[in-house]
């Protein structure tokens, strides 16, 4: 029996041993700051009550579409996509499924930009501009061919190219580096240290001039611009706020937050034809997370023991819409969309449907926009 006590007891003093060994001895390239969490909103009652308007959501493509961040509308009525071998996709919405194959959707190739393809739009005169988190800001045109718009802006590169947006007039392309130290493989650390590694940056088409709008953003994600082009909206995902930047009248070149307090990490940001925002909720906040805010050492060493296990991510899925004023209008959730699908990072409205895409999670979930029944 002492033999078995000796060797129970070496069992479980062995890991805590080695965690202790790791937050001692091992290094991180994260510098956590002290920050204050704003108050987790409701979701037992409110404009975020739980609910499960995501499960009759359909699923398509799990076998093919792999890992597909952002789905844009083509001129052509059919959606693009990248995935994460780095290839840019169209598939046809009217035939997501093959009958030899159901969670299979036939798409044609357009390119392969080499990277990791996340946001991407069309460009007014039919070619798509792609934030590629490897590459930096890309055009891509339908015949194939892929060209470096920016890699760097005021003399810091890139490290993080996010999401981007492109004014009606196709001038400018507004388009976020979430961190400029930390890349798509270490993003947790920049959540986890909370510095402001993030910018929202300026692409001008006709010079060819990149400039930082605004830095200091706490992990800058989805970008979109509002119906009458009166201001640029920037998710700030680690802050759970979407942040304004002005183009237009007495503030321009100021900014303000839009909304705030959000229940979960914001991603992707599109604005849709009443002017409305579909925002991607792909993770709810993390109580422990937040109770470490004022606690940069402990989050140092949580940083110090990523480089040995992987960052926990509980499947759920959620999207909501807010008005121009900011007031949520829409609210869908799930614990799995169509009992599939989570970690959803953008909602693209179209056609009567929402489709939703994912970063982690392979395929395409679809269900019909609130707003259009």
């Amino acid at each position: 029996m002492r033999a078995l006590g000796k060797v129970l007891i070496a069992v479980v003093l062995l890991p805590v041993a080695l965690v202790c060994g790791v937050v001692v001895f091992d290094s991180t390239p994260a510098e956590p700051v002290s920050w204050v969490a704003p108050p987790m909103p409701s979701m037992d009652s409110g404009p975020y009550a739980r609910n499960t308007l995501l499960d009759d959501a359909q699923v398509f493509g799990t076998y093919n579409l792999l890992q597909p961040e952002s789905i844009a509308v083509g001129p052509d009525g059919l959606l693009y996509t990248g995935m994460n071998t780095g290839e840019i996709v169209r598939f046809n919405p009217e035939k997501m499924q093959v009958q030899e194959s159901l969670q299979t959707t036939p798409f044609d190739l357009i390119a392969n930009t080499r990277g990791r393809p996340l946001g991407l739009v069309f460009h007014p005169e039919g070619f798509l501009v792609v934030a590629d988190a490897i590459k930096g800001l890309l055009k891509v045109t339908l015949q194939g061919e892929v060209s470096v718009l920016a890699v760097e802006s005021e003399g810091l590169p890139f490290k993080f190219v996010d999401d981007v947006a492109v004014s009606a007039d196709g001038r400018y392309a507004y388009f976020s580096d979430a961190s400029s130290k930390f890349d798509l493989n270490s993003y947790v650390l920049d959540v986890l240290e909370h510095a402001g590694n993030g910018r929202l940056l300026r692409y001008d088409f006709q010079t060819g001039e990149t400039k930082t709008l605004l830095s200091g953003l706490q992990f800058a994600n989805g970008v979109t611009i509002s119906k009458g082009g009166e201001y640029v909206l920037v998710n700030e995902t680690a802050d759970y706020k979407i942040t304004r930047y002005w183009l237009r009248g007495e503030k321009t070149g100021q900014s303000d937050t839009f909304a705030e307090g959000l229940p979960g990490f914001p991603d992707n940001i599109r604005t849709d034809s009443d002017g409305n925002y579909w925002v991607a909720i792909p993770s709810l906040r993390d109580p422990l997370l937040d109770s470490l805010a004022d606690k940069p050492g402990i989050r140092k060493a949580m940083a110090k023991l990523l480089n040995h296990v992987q960052f926990p991510i509980k499947p759920y899925a959620m999207a909501i819409a807010l008005s121009p004023k900011g007031t949520v209008i829409a609210n869908l959730q799930a614990e799995k969309a169509g009992g599939y699908f989570y970690y959803v990072t953008q909602v693209t409205p179209f056609n009567g449907k929402l489709y939703l895409g994912s970063v982690h999670i392979n395929g395409v979930a679809t269900i019909s926009n609130p707003f259009s029944q």
